[in-house]
């Protein structure tokens, strides 16, 4: 990861965003569309299995308040997990949910790229934030934050490799790393 001159991008310019920047966007985004957003980035999902669980609410534990997603939902060619949990979220969660469920099915990935770029633009981020940007900023926050990287791999899908490509050299500034341990707390996903 990189800072540019106008924030963190990583080595293959995907924006990642500080709290502050998420603060920003979310508050841009159409009602419609906010709930989707903040699910994505919260789960960080890929946004092809965000569009999967809009169709498979049932992988939404709410008892639990755990997402379960059956290899189906991965579909990835080198995937060799069976199944995988996203776990530690918020207690806010079921209401995030719902919104999300009642809310427009999610757009194709072009579509999702283009209204971002414009939510972006309206909340003066850039460089814009993309499809990658909420699951690679939760990852980010993740291991910044201090969260075993092995709960990171296995939250997110990833083999140690791809995570140590993708994430080493961080920088965020102290207020930012701040920030997003206090964000994390609220979530649910850090211990106090």
């Amino acid at each position: 990861m990189e800072i540019s001159e106008n924030g963190l991008v990583t080595s293959d310019g995907t924006k990642v965003l500080t709290v502050e920047e998420f603060d920003r966007l979310k508050n841009s985004i159409h009602k419609t569309a906010k709930a989707l957003f903040e699910l994505n980035l919260i789960t960080g999902l890929r946004y092809v299995e965000v569009q999967r669980l809009y169709e498979n609410p049932t992988w939404y534990h709410e008892i639990r308040n755990q997402i379960i997603l059956p290899k189906e939902a991965q579909r990835k060619v080198k995937q060799k997990q069976i199944k995988r949990t996203i776990d530690k979220l918020p207690s806010t969660f079921p209401y995030i949910f719902n919104a999300f469920l009642e809310g427009r099915k999610p757009p194709e990935s072009s579509a999702w790229n283009r209204d971002l770029a414009r939510w972006s633009k309206i909340a003066g981020i850039n460089p814009k934030a993309g499809p990658k940007t909420p699951r690679k900023t939760i990852e980010s926050w993740m291991l910044k934050a201090g969260i075993p990287e092995i709960e990171i791999y296995s939250r997110q899908g990833h083999d140690p490799i791809t995570s140590l490509k993708h994430y080493q050299s961080l920088s965020f500034t102290d207020y930012e790393l701040r920030d997003i341990k206090k964000r994390l707390v609220e979530w649910g996903i850090l211990n106090n």
